[in-house]
Protein backbone atom coordinates (compact mmCIF):
# COMPACT_ATOMS: atom_id res chain seq x y z
CA UNK A 1 0.00 0.00 0.00
CA UNK A 2 2.81 2.41 0.90
CA UNK A 3 4.53 1.60 -2.43
CA UNK A 4 1.34 2.53 -4.29
CA UNK A 5 1.13 5.85 -2.38
CA UNK A 6 4.74 6.65 -3.28
CA UNK A 7 4.09 5.72 -6.92
CA UNK A 8 1.05 8.03 -6.94
CA UNK A 9 3.18 10.74 -5.32
CA UNK A 10 5.88 10.41 -8.02
CA UNK A 11 3.30 10.34 -10.81
CA UNK A 12 1.66 13.49 -9.41
CA UNK A 13 5.03 15.22 -9.14
CA UNK A 14 5.95 14.35 -12.75
CA UNK A 15 2.54 15.49 -14.01
CA UNK A 16 2.89 18.81 -12.24
CA UNK A 17 6.33 19.39 -13.71
CA UNK A 18 4.95 18.77 -17.17
CA UNK A 19 2.08 21.17 -16.59
CA UNK A 20 4.32 23.85 -15.12
CA UNK A 21 2.18 24.00 -11.99
CA UNK A 22 5.27 24.02 -9.77
CA UNK A 23 4.14 21.71 -6.98
CA UNK A 24 0.55 22.90 -6.66
CA UNK A 25 -1.03 19.56 -5.85
CA UNK A 26 -4.31 17.98 -4.74
CA UNK A 27 -4.70 18.28 -0.98
CA UNK A 28 -4.75 14.52 -0.33
CA UNK A 29 -1.77 13.53 -2.46
CA UNK A 30 0.68 13.49 0.45
CA UNK A 31 -1.45 11.82 3.09
CA UNK A 32 0.88 8.81 3.36
CA UNK A 33 4.10 10.81 3.82
CA UNK A 34 5.14 12.23 7.19
CA UNK A 35 5.11 15.98 7.66
CA UNK A 36 8.48 17.70 7.40
CA UNK A 37 9.95 19.12 10.57
CA UNK A 38 12.34 22.00 10.96
CA UNK A 39 14.81 22.75 13.70
CA UNK A 40 15.71 26.30 12.73
CA UNK A 41 14.19 29.26 14.51
CA UNK A 42 14.85 31.93 11.89
CA UNK A 43 12.71 31.59 8.77
CA UNK A 44 12.28 33.61 5.60
CA UNK A 45 9.58 34.12 2.96
CA UNK A 46 11.67 32.26 0.38
CA UNK A 47 11.77 28.78 -1.09
CA UNK A 48 8.25 28.51 -2.53
CA UNK A 49 7.80 27.17 -6.08
CA UNK A 50 8.44 29.70 -8.85
CA UNK A 51 4.89 29.11 -10.15
CA UNK A 52 3.31 30.77 -7.08
CA UNK A 53 5.42 33.94 -7.27
CA UNK A 54 3.89 37.22 -8.42
CA UNK A 55 0.40 38.66 -8.63
CA UNK A 56 -1.78 36.99 -11.31
CA UNK A 57 -1.73 39.08 -14.48
CA UNK A 58 -5.52 38.77 -14.87
CA UNK A 59 -6.25 40.13 -11.38
CA UNK A 60 -7.89 43.54 -11.02
CA UNK A 61 -10.99 44.96 -9.33
CA UNK A 62 -14.02 43.50 -11.09
CA UNK A 63 -12.08 40.66 -12.74
CA UNK A 64 -13.63 37.18 -13.11
CA UNK A 65 -15.14 36.00 -9.84
CA UNK A 66 -12.81 33.83 -7.80
CA UNK A 67 -9.83 33.53 -5.51
CA UNK A 68 -6.46 34.98 -6.50
CA UNK A 69 -3.47 33.74 -4.50
CA UNK A 70 0.20 34.59 -4.87
CA UNK A 71 3.46 34.88 -3.00
CA UNK A 72 6.17 37.54 -3.05
CA UNK A 73 8.95 38.80 -0.76
CA UNK A 74 6.29 40.12 1.65
CA UNK A 75 4.50 36.77 2.04
CA UNK A 76 1.24 35.37 0.70
CA UNK A 77 -1.66 37.41 -0.68
CA UNK A 78 -5.26 36.29 -1.04
CA UNK A 79 -7.68 38.48 -2.96
CA UNK A 80 -11.25 37.99 -4.14
CA UNK A 81 -13.21 40.06 -6.61
CA UNK A 82 -16.03 39.74 -9.11
CA UNK A 83 -17.71 41.83 -11.83
CA UNK A 84 -20.88 43.77 -11.07
CA UNK A 85 -22.34 45.05 -7.82
CA UNK A 86 -24.53 42.12 -6.72
CA UNK A 87 -23.35 40.94 -3.29
CA UNK A 88 -21.66 37.49 -3.33
CA UNK A 89 -19.99 35.71 -0.41
CA UNK A 90 -16.49 34.27 -0.79
CA UNK A 91 -15.33 31.95 1.98
CA UNK A 92 -12.54 29.53 2.59
CA UNK A 93 -9.76 28.21 4.70
CA UNK A 94 -5.96 28.21 4.59
CA UNK A 95 -4.06 25.80 6.83
CA UNK A 96 -0.33 25.88 7.49
CA UNK A 97 2.01 23.51 9.29
CA UNK A 98 3.32 26.52 11.28
CA UNK A 99 1.88 29.74 12.68
CA UNK A 100 0.42 32.34 10.32
CA UNK A 101 0.17 36.10 10.66
CA UNK A 102 -2.65 37.96 8.93
CA UNK A 103 -3.25 41.56 7.87
CA UNK A 104 -6.61 42.54 6.32
CA UNK A 105 -6.64 44.23 2.91
CA UNK A 106 -9.58 46.48 1.89
CA UNK A 107 -12.13 44.71 4.06
CA UNK A 108 -15.54 46.20 4.83
CA UNK A 109 -17.66 45.83 7.97
CA UNK A 110 -19.40 42.63 6.76
CA UNK A 111 -16.10 40.85 6.01
CA UNK A 112 -14.74 38.42 8.59
CA UNK A 113 -11.59 36.39 9.13
CA UNK A 114 -10.16 34.48 12.08
CA UNK A 115 -7.13 32.49 13.14
CA UNK A 116 -7.40 29.31 15.20
CA UNK A 117 -5.94 29.26 18.72
CA UNK A 118 -2.73 27.64 17.41
CA UNK A 119 -2.59 30.26 14.60
CA UNK A 120 -2.25 27.56 11.93
CA UNK A 121 -5.79 27.73 10.47
CA UNK A 122 -7.16 30.85 8.81
CA UNK A 123 -10.84 31.05 7.89
CA UNK A 124 -12.42 33.89 5.94
CA UNK A 125 -15.81 35.09 4.77
CA UNK A 126 -15.96 38.15 2.52
CA UNK A 127 -19.19 39.79 1.39
CA UNK A 128 -18.06 41.21 -1.95
CA UNK A 129 -19.89 43.74 -4.13
CA UNK A 130 -17.36 43.87 -6.97
CA UNK A 131 -14.35 45.54 -5.42
CA UNK A 132 -11.38 43.78 -3.85
CA UNK A 133 -11.35 42.03 -0.49
CA UNK A 134 -8.32 40.21 0.80
CA UNK A 135 -5.72 39.21 3.32
CA UNK A 136 -1.93 39.40 3.46
CA UNK A 137 -0.59 36.27 5.10
CA UNK A 138 2.80 35.65 6.64
CA UNK A 139 3.99 32.03 6.73
CA UNK A 140 7.78 32.33 6.88
CA UNK A 141 8.42 28.94 8.53
CA UNK A 142 5.74 26.93 6.71
CA UNK A 143 6.69 24.00 4.51
CA UNK A 144 3.16 23.53 3.13
CA UNK A 145 -0.10 25.42 2.77
CA UNK A 146 -3.48 23.78 2.25
CA UNK A 147 -6.31 25.90 0.85
CA UNK A 148 -9.93 25.68 -0.24
CA UNK A 149 -12.32 28.34 -1.50
CA UNK A 150 -16.06 28.71 -2.01
CA UNK A 151 -18.40 31.22 -3.63
CA UNK A 152 -21.90 31.55 -2.22
CA UNK A 153 -21.50 28.29 -0.31
CA UNK A 154 -20.41 26.26 -3.36
CA UNK A 155 -16.86 24.97 -3.76
CA UNK A 156 -15.06 27.06 -6.40
CA UNK A 157 -14.25 25.20 -9.60
CA UNK A 158 -10.47 25.07 -10.11
CA UNK A 159 -10.82 27.43 -13.09
CA UNK A 160 -11.91 30.12 -10.63
CA UNK A 161 -8.71 29.91 -8.58
CA UNK A 162 -5.65 31.69 -9.95
CA UNK A 163 -2.20 31.13 -8.42
CA UNK A 164 0.94 33.13 -9.16
CA UNK A 165 1.79 35.50 -12.00
CA UNK A 166 0.83 33.01 -14.74
CA UNK A 167 -2.51 32.34 -13.05
CA UNK A 168 -2.03 28.56 -12.65
CA UNK A 169 -5.16 26.70 -11.62
CA UNK A 170 -4.77 23.99 -8.99
CA UNK A 171 -5.63 20.41 -9.92
CA UNK A 172 -8.31 20.20 -7.20
CA UNK A 173 -10.10 22.36 -4.65
CA UNK A 174 -8.92 21.98 -1.92
CA UNK A 175 -5.25 21.99 -2.91
CA UNK A 176 -1.83 22.04 -1.28
CA UNK A 177 1.29 24.06 -2.07
CA UNK A 178 4.64 22.66 -0.92
CA UNK A 179 7.75 24.68 -0.22
CA UNK A 180 10.63 23.56 -2.45
CA UNK A 181 13.44 24.08 0.08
Amino acid sequence: MRHRSRSRFLATLLSLSALGAALIVPAGAFAATPAATTTTTACAETGWPAGVEGRPLTFHSGARAGDYLWHNANGWHLRVTKPGTVRRVFSGKIVSDTELTVTPYHLESNDRWSLSADKKTLTYRFSNVGNIDGLDIGAPCATRLWARGSLSGVKLPVGRIWIGRAGHHPLTNPFEILRTI
